[in-house]
């Protein structure tokens, strides 16, 4: 039996004649003292073992190899080291032995590995055989398959190492890659030599894709797992798949013989909400957007209308937008039954293909609207799946639509939505100034009133801010306008974050007090829909600090040159716009990007008065925030609805008990940000996204990571890190920061906006890989003209 508790060095040299699908390549090792005292025979044994070959010398500390601690990756390591050049050996090994006493673990015991380096890999990495963090059973395998290195994970190198993929332990079976395969049937082999099931696995793979085996060691995270959740998870990861085997299935009256399931496409969820929300803010999302309001928006606009399907479902929790429904939607009226059948299956298959698409689907993957540039569109984004005569025909649907909404006729214009939009802030208002008590039935109306005058009219909003968006990049696309122009009119629009950083500049001369900012902006909170995340009228301290907000720069109005006035008449007349001229395109753009996040901001004032109606509730009931965030809104409105057999909190808090441990299990269970088919429930890798970069600055900064529960001050000069896109973080432009980097967003997001509104670089939705990488940088390099993100420690 193979002792777990000696060094990794004992454990390789152990295992060399144990196992046989890893290569353990040849080694030898030596304590640090022995080193020290008799360094030249050392030298010489070396130079004979390795006969020239290049080696390693990597470390073996005693701190890194306890079965409770692990000091993994604390220690450098000396790569392609000429074996044969005693000096060069001797500066390698010495660099290692220094490194123990930089990090104040220096053992006169420890000791170090020389070993051959293996040339021409494919891929190497860690495996985790369990979920470090949880416990969930899985194989993390995170691993570089770019650079030819063997080093490049365990370095934190994020220049490679940016792929990890999740197998579930029992779902091995279901691998279709020959390389993973190899792989864990060595890894397999190892956990039956070491009778442990939970290793930390450094492996590199052959370009034959031999196995090798650098290293292995006890996982040292395994007393912080709850194995209640654990076990949970097998089970739940089965309904997940009867779920999904029904749900990829073809649906009478809905066009695409099979659908996609992502946290990312249309109304975003994970942005929003994030990868594994509490039950009551994914509740009151379904309750106020995904189950009617979306659809009935879109109607409103003359898309066609996939009736009685919820837009997002939840799979152990964790949201997901329905790709097919959504894609389905944004078919004008009158598609032909034929050529929507066929655009959404070649749609479909487009991000089955392209997955690194998921946040763009609405401009690299679909065509929503009319744009000037949209027979380019049509041949990259259709092809030859419709004849010449469907393409004009589907062309022509798209301009008929877009021409209406643009110059604003019927329920779908701007000014409409709008409209609506100043009836639920003249509600809010109505509401504030009155000092009645609410009670919890109050929730009826307050949804009925939310959806009615906010959500729906913001749906539309939104479109409407696509439109502009399309709109605008076409004329660029078209060589009409450069992107510097782009910039400088998104740059030129006076949206609510510029109104909040203008009246942050008041507060701080005095000009107004905390009461008249508060009246304004105190809704506002990092989590719109997390009642758990305060809002800014509960953290007035925030606003009484030194610092100095950043100031916008002074807005120049972004008009067009004589020559493009020309241009763009020329594009309106030949497409029938009427009296619709390229000034009117202009004003409309502008007032779409601005009306989209007004509309945004006034509507998260009901739901963020609701969360306290219900926190308030809550409380006089004897519950917690955190207690109530796990109760589903049905339950409490069900509360104004019949009588209970029980105490309210009592009942409550039995809910809440219950629906806290399915979200533990949540956050244990692993699922792609794509879901294409059932096998990927099981094999999940984690999408290598391509961020959503504004400016075309460059930057070194060091970087802050933000939570919705937390606010920081200390922003000046620095990168902002955050999860998501949220309105409820516009408090950041009110500090000079230097950028910002989500985990989450699109191209046309409400931070991307923001960013370009402001002229700040930023790389939007960068992905769970890199996201993680700058959980544990201290700086940043991000340059967006390059688009790069580089963290640095």
């Amino acid at each position: 039996m193979i002792n777990k508790n000696s060094s990794k060095a004992k454990v390789l040299k152990q295992l060399v004649n144990k196992i046989s699908l890893f290569k353990i390549p040849p080694l030898i090792y030596f304590s640090c003292s022995k080193y020290l005292n008799n360094h030249e025979k050392i030298l010489v044994e070396i130079k004979n073992v390795f006969n020239k070959n290049l080696i390693i010398v990597r470390s073996s500390s005693l701190s890194e190899d306890s079965e409770n601690e692990s000091a993994a990756g604390m220690y450098d390591s000396i790569l392609d080291v000429k074996s044969s050049d005693p000096v060069a050996v001797d500066i390698a090994i010495n660099a290692v032995i220094n490194s123990y006493k930089k990090n104040n673990f220096y053992n006169k015991n420890d000791q170090i590995i020389v070993q051959r380096m293996i040339k021409s890999t494919s891929m190497s990495g860690v495996i985790f055989t369990h979920d470090l963090n949880t416990g969930a059973p899985y194989y993390v395998i995170n691993y570089d398959d770019q650079s030819g290195f063997t080093d490049t994970v365990t370095s934190g190198n994020g220049q490679y190492s940016n792929r990890t993929l999740y197998i579930h332990r029992n779902s091995i079976d279901k691998l279709r890659s020959e390389r993973f395969i190899k792989l864990l049937q060595a890894v397999k082999e190892l956990e039956i030599q070491m009778s442990s099931e939970f290793l930390d696995i450094e492996f590199a793979l052959g370009n034959d894709l031999t196995p090798y085996l650098l290293q292995v060691r006890s996982i040292t995270t395994k007393p912080n797992w709850n194995r209640g959740v654990v076990k949970k998870i097998d089970t739940t990861l089965l309904g997940v798949k009867e779920f999904v085997s029904e749900r990829f299935k073809k649906i009478n009256n809905l066009h695409g013989k099979f659908t996609i399931l992502g946290q990312m496409p249309d109304w975003n969820p994970a942005e929003m909400l994030g990868r594994a929300p509490r039950a009551l803010a994914t509740s009151f999302y379904q309750a106020l957007i995904t189950d009617y309001a979306w659809v009935d928006a879109r109607e409103q606009m003359g898309y066609s209308v996939p009736k009685g399907q919820p837009l997002m479902v939840t799979l152990a929790g964790q949201p997901f937008i329905d790709v097919r429904l959504s894609f389905n939607s944004f078919l004008p009226n009158g598609t032909p039954s034929r050529v929507s059948e066929k655009l959404v299956n070649h749609w479909l298959n487009h991000l089955k293909e392209s997955p690194e698409l998921h946040d763009k689907v609405e401009f690299d993957v679909a065509i929503t609207c009319y744009s000037f540039d949209i027979d380019k569109k049509i041949a990259l984004l259709i092809g030859d799946k419709l004849s010449n005569s469907e393409k004009n025909n589907f062309k022509k649907l798209h301009l008929n639509h877009t021409r209406e909404m643009i110059t604003g006729y019927g329920n779908s214009s701007l000014k409409r939505a709008l409209d609506k939009i100043s009836m639920l802030k003249s509600i809010q208002d109505l509401k504030s100034n009155s000092n009645k008590e609410e009670t919890i039935s109050v929730l009826f109306s307050m949804i009925s009133e939310c959806v009615e005058y906010g959500t729906i009219p913001f749906s539309i909003l939104a479109r409407h801010g696509f439109i502009a968006k399309s709109m605008l990049l076409s004329l660029q696309n078209l060589g009409i306008i450069t992107k510097h122009e782009v910039n400088q009119f998104q740059g030129s629009i006076q949206t609510v974050a510029s109104d909040l950083v203008d009246d942050m500049w008041s507060l701080q001369e005095e000009k107004i007090n905390i009461s008249e900012f508060m009246k304004s902006y105190g809704h506002l909170r990092p989590g719109t829909y997390d009642i758990m995340s305060h809002r800014y009228d509960q953290m007035i301290d925030v606003f009484n600090g030194d610092s100095q907000p950043s100031k916008k720069d002074k807005i120049n109005q972004f008009n067009f040159s004589k020559k493009q006035h020309q241009q763009v008449d020329e594009l309106l007349l030949n497409d029938d716009f009427g009296d619709f001229k390229a000034d009117d395109l202009l004003d409309y753009m502008r007032e779409a990007i601005i009306g989209r996040e007004y509309g945004k901001f006034i509507f998260t004032r009901s739901i963020s008065d609701m969360l306290e109606l219900i926190a308030n509730f809550a409380q006089k009931n004897g519950l917690s925030r955190d207690e109530i965030s796990h109760i589903p809104l049905n339950e409490i409105l069900n509360i104004a609805k019949s009588s209970q057999e029980v105490s309210l909190e009592e009942k409550l808090r039995n809910i809440a008990i219950k629906e806290k441990e399915k979200h533990h299990v949540s956050i244990a269970v692993r699922l792609p940000q794509l879901l294409i088919d059932e096998e990927s429930v099981h094999i999940v890798p984690f999408q290598v996204s391509h961020p959503n970069f504004i400016t075309h600055q460059k930057i070194i900064a060091q970087c802050v990571v933000l939570h919705s529960e937390v606010i920081d001050t200390s922003l000046n000069g620095k990168v902002v890190v955050i999860e998501g896109a949220d309105p409820g973080f516009d408090w950041i432009f009110t500090q000079n920061i230097a950028g910002l980097i989500t985990k989450y967003g699109g191209a046309n997001s409400h931070m991307a906006i923001r960013c370009a509104e402001f002229g700040i670089p930023a790389a939007i939705g960068c992905g769970e890989q890199s996201f993680e990488l700058l959980l544990k940088s201290n700086k940043v390099h991000l340059d967006c003209a390059a688009g790069l993100i580089n963290p640095l420690h």
